[in-house]
């Protein structure tokens, strides 16, 4: 009976997990500027996932497109994102051209560059540091135009008049911004707007020769191997849904040893092709 119950709760934390869960929907720093639509810069949050996320103590966080220090912070209020619901960060005003946003669900004083930039949403309010941040505090990242930060490969440079949106009202997510997003007139919404409830689904194997091991871990490394040498995006989440690492690696090696001992599910995604593994740590 023990097995059973222990079965049946990994069954639906893979359903879960395989849900990725708070996402950057939507970027705009073109507010007040020339032809602006709005007169504020913003970023979209759209929780895509299953369930509930509470963002107590997260942080939106901004970074010129070649910054090396310490990225520029928003501190999110305590809330609790349900499912398919939006959630507004406004920022800084060039001007006043342009219409206000909807009501803001916070307002930040984060300074966006219309046309190349990064941003990312953190567990955490502490400034992330460098190009490219990294580790398990990273929940989302989004690099634009010319930015040296990012998922994979930047998306194209926005404007005054365009906004970075993700694709499928919020709901695709690859870990390539320059798949996973488009160039569009800014629309921004907040937890107001109507819940968009995303259908979501991981096409298992799919990739290619895919071989996670050791498992169980037992000496804080765990490698990942395919038939492809690209570098791969590795996400972990423990048997809550909580996410508790998230990297990258192209030599195949990711360190694990961070995570205490029990069941984690593994999600690899290579060329934009997603794949879940079970996971135990000794």
């Amino acid at each position: 009976m023990k097995k059973f119950y222990a079965l049946l709760i990994l069954t639906l934390f893979i359903g879960f997990s395989s849900n990725a869960q708070v996402v950057i929907s939507q970027v705009y720093g073109g507010g007040g500027n020339s032809g602006a639509q709005y007169t504020n810069d913003f970023i979209e949050l759209f929780n895509r996932g299953s369930v509930a996320q509470d963002l107590t103590g997260w942080s939106v966080q901004y970074g010129s497109s070649n910054e090396t220090g310490n990225w520029a912070i928003t501190s999110l209020t305590g809330v609790t994102l349900q499912p398919g619901q939006y959630y507004l960060v406004q920022g800084a005003s060039e001007a006043a051209v342009g219409i206000a946003l909807p009501t803001p669900d916070v307002i930040g004083t984060l300074t966006l560059s219309a046309t190349n930039g990064k941003v990312l949403l953190a567990n955490v309010t502490t400034a992330q540091n460098g190009a490219n941040p990294t580790g398990s505090q990273i929940i989302d990242k989004v690099g634009y135009g010319s930015a040296n930060g990012y998922e994979t490969t930047a998306m194209v440079e926005l404007s005054n008049t365009k906004s970075g949106q993700r694709l499928n009202t919020g709901c695709t997510d690859t870990n390539n911004n320059s798949t996973d997003f488009t160039r569009a007139t800014p629309a921004p919404r907040n937890s107001s707007t109507a819940v968009n409830t995303c259908v979501l689904s991981v096409k298992q194997n799919e990739i290619s020769g895919l071989n996670v091991y050791p498992n169980p871990v037992k000496n804080g490394t765990l490698y990942i191997s395919s038939d492809s040498a690209s570098a791969k995006s590795v996400e972990i989440y423990d048997i809550l849904g909580k996410q508790v690492l998230n990297a990258k690696t192209s030599n195949n090696a990711v360190n694990v040893s961070s995570l205490t001992s029990g069941s984690y599910i593994v999600k690899i995604t290579e060329e934009g092709k997603t794949d879940t593994k079970k996971l135990i740590i000794q």
